[in-house]
């Protein structure tokens, strides 16, 4: 590596024999007489390495390497002092007030050229170090969400171009050194249990953000990097999706409604009596009419159920009379199906669980259809009531194929089929499960897949903080409204 050397010596001839040794090594010499020049000549071009005279009468090399050190703008710079004085005191003293390397003279030949390329070869190290930093640090500047560096106390240590953007909760600019608390409003350890969180933009504007974040270690010391991404327009789009899925829901249930009626009417002989075909033919429609208006119902349901606009009627309700409700309201399907319908612990159970009746009896048709659906003829589909003091259990057993332990972990989520091809043998829009998973939790409960050794197997559990014991005779009994 060829390096510009600024050789500062007031010997017009030592420095001019010194510049011509450099050369001749194959680098490039600029020399100057006294410590001012070499300082003026830093601020016009910056050198490489300095070779620097100890003794000099305007200003001493102790001193201009000091002044140096100031005017090297955080990047190393090299400086080896010379001086043909006797003994290491002197050179000592020079190591200790900045210099990093010395020379006696008369300088070796050999010597010299030992020193400039092992300079050479740390100063490219640095080089390459340098330009890999400015291009991690460009990348992230070019980031378009704010990107945050914290400690292990949650102090900034870093944030890109985007977070500057930001202010903390008093609205000042973000910097380097403030608290997460001052930024977020909680300490590190709650932020860090956060899916979103609500930020401020410099000039006052609140937004929520959508909070990535990773966890790394250096020199043994835990980081923690936020990626906050702004979810206003994401927010606005799944607004107007839902509006849509709604207005378009309705807009199709009305006529369909009008369908079905009519549907019902001819096959109740309303137009006169019809041929055997005619009635196979008006019974395939009424089931495929049902079937959609199911899954309007479903859309409808989805949409309120994420836009936070379902409205749910909590009161403590006795839970076996519901599921004897739900086992009749099945019973016809499970009959063509040919598969019977069992209950156990209907009697026996005497708690109470606060809940919207229908849309437990909903949540209850979804897990008894799918039961009923993937049942072989001749099995029977098992539902089964218990209470404990912790809460109360109700599970719906079939005796199927089972789940596929591939789609165990994704089964409650939206649209998750376990054969996603457009040749499976059973219907559905694999909205059923989810929108159950949502209404259980929005009661307070929890729904799970249970391991069974043949079928498959789901319970539904509510803690005791939804289950209340029935009123002893006589005794009142309050009751809290949702």
């Amino acid at each position: 590596m060829q390096l510009q050397i600024l050789v500062v010596d007031d010997i017009a001839e030592s420095r001019r024999a010194l510049c011509a040794l450099v050369t001749e090594l194959g680098h490039v010499a600029c020399g100057v007489a006294s410590g001012e020049a070499a300082l003026a000549q830093m601020h016009c071009s910056r050198p490489d390495l300095v070779l620097l005279d100890l003794l000099m009468p305007d200003m001493d090399g102790f001193e201009v390497t000091r002044r140096m050190r100031g005017l090297d703008g955080g990047r190393w710079l090299p400086v080896i002092v010379t001086s043909a004085l006797q003994g290491e005191e002197h050179f000592i003293h020079a190591l200790e007030n900045g210099a990093d390397d010395f020379l006696a003279r008369p300088v070796s030949p050999g010597l010299l050229r030992a020193k400039l390329r092992h300079y050479g070869d740390v100063l490219g190290l640095q080089a390459q170090i340098a330009t890999l930093a400015q291009r991690q640090s460009d990348i992230l500047d070019n980031i378009l969400d704010p990107v945050l560096t914290l400690d292990a106390a949650g102090r900034v240590e870093e944030l890109n171009r985007a977070a500057l953007t930001l202010a903390d909760l008093d609205g000042r600019p973000l910097a380097a050194g403030v608290s997460c608390r001052s930024v977020f409003g909680v300490e590190l350890d709650e932020l860090l249990a956060q899916r979103e969180c609500r930020l401020r933009r410099v000039g006052g504007d609140e937004f929520v953000a959508e909070l990535g974040l990773s966890e790394w270690h250096e020199h043994q010391r835990v980081h923690f990097t936020l990626v906050l991404r702004d979810l206003t327009e994401q927010r606005q789009v799944e607004r107007m999706k839902d509006e849509f899925l709604a207005t378009v829901s309705h807009e199709l249930r009305t006529p369909l409604t009008s369908v079905l009626g009519a549907v019902g009417l001819l096959a109740g002989g309303a137009a006169g009596a019809l041929p055997a075909p005619a009635l196979s033919l008006l019974e395939v429609a009424k089931r495929n009419g049902t079937r959609l208006s199911r899954l309007i119902d479903d859309i409808l349901d989805l949409t309120k159920l994420e836009g936070d606009r379902l409205v749910l009627h909590l009161r403590p309700q006795p839970l076996a009379p519901l599921l004897r409700e739900a086992l009749a309201a099945n019973q016809a399907y499970a009959e063509r199906a040919g598969v019977r319908l069992a209950a156990e612990g209907l009697d026996g159970a005497a708690a109470e669980v606060r809940l919207d009746a229908d849309r437990f009896q909903q949540v209850m048709a979804n897990l008894l259809s799918n039961a009923i659906k993937h049942s072989p003829q001749g099995e029977a589909v098992q539902v089964a009531l218990a209470a404990s003091p912790e809460g109360v259990r109700v599970s719906v057993r079939d005796r199927g194929p089972g789940i596929d332990p591939r789609f165990r972990t994704r089964m409650f989520e939206k649209f998750s089929q376990a054969d996603g091809t457009d040749r499976r043998a059973q219907g559905g829009t694999g909205l059923g499960l989810y929108i159950t998973r949502m209404l259980v939790e929005r009661m307070g409960g929890r729904i799970s897949a249970d391991e069974a050794a043949v079928g498959a197997s789901f319970s539904l559990w509510f803690p005791s903080g939804t289950v209340a014991r029935p009123a002893t005779a006589g005794a009142p009994r309050q009751e809290k409204e949702a």
